[in-house]
């Protein structure tokens, strides 16, 4: 009996279970010899089939559910077929200008355009769309300013170079004069532009160290802006859309129970915001290009139990080199990882480039 080369029973071994996966999660049914030996092309007998099978069982990249039935993908399963893609499949160019035209409309603040993305995302990819928004303590800052609205009413304003805007109420413990408050404006313009929300209060607090006693009431109105910044900059840094589509493949997760777990802990934001502040870390180490490809989490690759029969799909994106958020599709195991992969790199790729255009727009 002729012996095959290691390399090539391996290599038939990586085709079989490829075509495996792939028809698994066409079709979502378990996936038997006898359909093998039809429809893969594989021109392996079925004793052959049935032996690579059993391989693949026992080393833990297939199981079978019941006895008689058919075999599906583990999570080794599902990492292995991800690792080898590694020609991604591009987007049909029809879907690509479709993603890019909802952004040529005019969207100017941060927050709208990762909302939108979310649900662009949710919307394409027919899964769970997650935006995780820039770490915002280290947004720089391009402006800071009050507007008196009369008695101890002030309106505060920040806006930062990429993007982020907010407005929020302020009751100061004294009455401010105009003159004050353009005084104070005038003053926090020449000392924190170009500094981050992190830096801003110790770099105005220094200088205004500096100053003299007339200004100690500048200074007390300086503190407790600068202590609300710390305090309102941040509203939620998760955006989450499409959590139902979820439920329209409910049979992909289990019994009731499972799904109501799933659920909360979507609901809950915490364990997908640790999940996408952990990739954000670790893509703000890479080198920016390397960044922006999709990375896949399997199953109990998450390290959320809840999570454990569903994969994330992540890639960063940037402003200036540096990666500042992160993008995610959220979905059953039993998911298209070539288009995912593509469409999540393609989303980063056009939230990146929209945030450059800021910059440009705004002018030195």
């Amino acid at each position: 009996m002729r012996q095959l080369k290691p390399e090539v029973a391996e290599q038939r071994k990586k085709n079989l279970l490829q075509w495996a996966i792939h028809y698994y999660i066409k079709t979502s049914r378990p996936v038997s010899s006898a359909v093998i030996a039809e429809e893969a092309g594989l021109d392996l007998s079925s004793a052959t089939i049935r032996s690579i099978l059993q391989e693949l069982e026992e080393e833990g990249f297939l199981h079978q559910p019941h006895t008689s039935s058919g075999r599906e993908p583990t999570d080794k399963g599902y990492r292995f077929f991800v690792d080898y893609l590694l020609d991604v499949q591009g987007l049909a160019s029809a879907e690509k200008e479709k993603i890019e035209r909802q952004y040529r409309g005019s969207i100017e603040e941060l927050d709208t355009l990762l909302s939108e993305t979310s649900k662009l995302i949710s919307k394409v990819s027919h899964e769970a769309g997650l935006v995780l928004s820039p770490q915002v303590r280290s947004h720089v800052l391009r402006r800071l300013e009050l507007i008196h609205l009369g008695g101890r009413n002030v309106l505060g304003i920040l806006v930062t170079e990429s993007g982020l805007v907010r407005h929020w109420p302020i009751q100061l413990g004294f009455a401010p004069s105009a003159r004050q408050v353009n005084m104070l404006n005038r003053f926090l313009n020449d000392n924190i532009k170009g500094c981050s929300v992190r830096q801003a209060q110790a770099a105005v607090m220094a200088k205004l160290r500096q100053m003299e006693d007339e200004f100690r009431e500048l200074n007390a109105l300086a503190v407790e802006l600068l202590k609300e910044v710390g305090r309102v900059i941040a509203p939620e840094a998760l955006y989450v859309d499409g959590a139902d589509n979820l439920l329209t493949q409910a049979d992909e997760f289990g019994d009731m129970r499972t799904i109501q777990a799933l659920m909360r802990v979507i609901g809950d934001k915490s364990a997908l915001t640790g999940l996408l502040e952990d990739e954000f870390r670790r893509q703000e180490a890479a080198k920016p290009q390397k960044a922006l490809k999709a990375r896949v989490r399997i199953g109990e690759e998450s390290g959320v139990p809840e999570l454990s029969r569903l994969s994330l799909v992540t890639a960063a994106f940037t402003h200036k080199d540096r990666v500042v958020g992160v993008l995610g599709i959220l979905g059953p195991r039993r998911m298209e990882y070539s288009r995912m992969m593509s469409l999540i790199d393609t989303m980063g790729e056009i939230v990146s480039h929209r945030l450059s255009s800021w910059d440009l727009e705004a002018g030195p």
